[in-house]
């Protein structure tokens, strides 16, 4: 407990001295966040907060080690295997993010660094192998451990990069996860993890005196892809030696706030018609300030947020089976608060949500209505001749409750100085109306041409009107696309049994 309070108050005196410097040095060469559509803050910030962060982190473990410390917590961090991989990482990682403060990097590079920091995690022993959920059984992940790793590590960096839109919030966020699992990590007997998530945290209390509102430096992605990186790697190793049967939910619980945030950032997008991978202000934090919140209100919300959260996380180490359950029930009640603000709520009902299903289920062919359509398609496709096809049209409009049609059909004589002649074909369904005795007002009507281009060349077969009286029923989700569906089978069945 000694070597962990060293750690812990030297990395936080140092973060307070450094910091700074490294900001004085950020004005000096012009290295500053300027003002953007996306930022919030005023006027132009130093971003390079993040080589503070790194220095005032590895400082306890490099004085331990020059001043040859000899504890039985700094000869277990002296000899742990996983030591240099995690700072081979750990260097990939900041100095991706440091050259993208710099001068930006594309995201394809960022990213590329982000899998290689994994790969190298993964390499020395920071792998997810199991997976142990509660009231259900251990399974392993076998030859999927390296693509989850990976893609636990790509998350948590990029939701802490994400996160980091407001004044201290991403480094109040961090500090408030290492203090969790430090506690955990302590009460398992984790003594290199807690060593770990001890500096973390003394660190980032330094950083935030000079981070929080108003700020006055920024971590920068040097600084976020740093922190993600050693939650990523330290939570994998503070849950897989733990006591609980909930592993990896422990991490995943405690970083709620930006896992969500960031995983429901793609799905807002892609649910409003964006890029999915665009940014955009649609964030939590971003979403607080446009609903009045201040800055320091609205990172205090997140704040409180992120602590419950982490005494979820640490409640859920010595939970029985039934107080896990009414655990995981409240902080469900709170995801679902969190996702209130986070911008889609309205469009994820569950009325929407069955209509997606439904009209995924049309577009694959698997509905009733889909597959009944796609059988009266196929008596048009095998007409023989017009009377026939028309028919099998006259059938297809009965499905889709039209009242009536006219279909005009230009005969193409062989003769080209005899022209053509319109031949018309006329449908009423039994019990449809009198579409002649209707205001326009009460009428869907829909004139379909049907042409053939092929090349340079227009065939036109004619054309075919359509009536419905919108009084009696409204037309179906799927009416006009039956419609462009019939409109080429037509076509497709005309070009076979007209003279050419």
């Amino acid at each position: 407990m000694t070597t962990i309070l060293f750690t812990f108050i030297i990395a936080f005196l140092f973060a307070l001295a450094a910091t700074p410097v490294v900001k004085k040095l950020a004005l000096h060469y012009g290295l500053v966040d300027n003002l953007s559509e996306r930022k919030i803050h005023n006027g132009a910030v130093p971003r390079i907060g993040g080589i503070a962060i790194v220095l005032a982190f590895f400082l306890p473990f490099v004085l331990s080690f020059l001043f040859n410390v000899q504890t039985f917590a700094s000869r277990l961090v002296f000899t742990d295997d996983r030591a240099a991989g995690f700072v081979i990482g750990a260097t990939i990682v900041f100095l991706v993010g440091l050259r993208d403060d710099i001068k930006r990097l594309s995201s394809a590079v960022k990213l590329a660094g982000q899998i290689l920091a994994a790969l190298i995690a993964y390499y020395w022993g920071f792998k997810i192998t199991v997976i142990t959920i509660p009231f259900a059984d251990s399974f392993s992940l076998g030859i999927f451990a390296l693509p989850v790793t990976v893609f636990w590590f790509v998350l948590v960096i990029n939701a802490i990069n994400l996160i980091d839109g407001l004044d201290g919030l991403a480094a109040g966020i961090c500090l408030f996860v290492s203090l969790a699992m430090l506690f955990i990590c302590s009460t398992s007997n984790l003594i290199v993890e807690a060593l770990v998530f001890a500096s973390l945290a003394g660190t980032l209390m330094g950083f935030l005196r000079y981070n929080f509102n108003p700020a006055s430096i920024f971590m920068g992605d040097s600084g976020s892809y740093f922190l993600g990186y050693c939650l990523a790697a330290f939570s994998i190793a503070g849950s897989l030696k733990g006591q609980v049967a909930t592993a990896m939910l422990i991490p995943v619980v405690a970083l709620g706030v930006p896992l969500i945030d960031t995983l429901w950032a793609p799905l807002r997008r892609f649910v409003l018609g964006r890029k999915m991978f665009q940014p955009d202000r649609g964030h939590l934090h971003h979403r607080l300030i446009r609903l009045g919140y201040t800055q320091r209100r609205a990172v205090l919300l997140i704040y409180g947020l992120t602590v419950t959260l982490a005494i979820g996380a640490i409640t859920l180490v010595h939970a029985q089976s039934d107080t896990a359950a009414l655990i995981l029930f409240a902080l469900g009640l709170e995801v679902i608060f969190i996702i209130r603000f986070l911008g889609v709520s309205d469009f994820l009902t569950t009325r929407r949500l069955f209509g997606w299903a439904r009209d995924l289920s049309d577009e694959a062919g698997i509905s009733h209505d889909r597959r009944c359509f796609l059988n009266l398609q196929l008596k048009i496709a095998k007409a023989p001749d017009l009377d026939r096809l028309w028919s099998a049209v006259c059938e297809s409009l009965e499905a889709l409750e039209f009242d009536c049609a006219e279909f005009s059909y230009f005969v193409h004589h062989s003769q080209p100085e005899n022209g053509s002649t319109k031949q018309n074909f006329e449908w009423r369904r039994s019990n449809g109306c009198d579409a002649k005795a209707l205001t326009r007002e009460c009428l869907l009507k829909i004139e379909l041409p049907l042409h053939d281009h092929e090349g340079k060349q227009v065939t036109n077969f004619g054309t075919l009107l359509l009536i419905k009286d919108m009084r009696q029923d409204v037309a179906s989700h799927y009416t006009l696309k039956r419609v462009e569906h019939l409109r080429r089978s037509m076509i497709a069945t005309l070009l076979k049994i007209s003279p050419h």
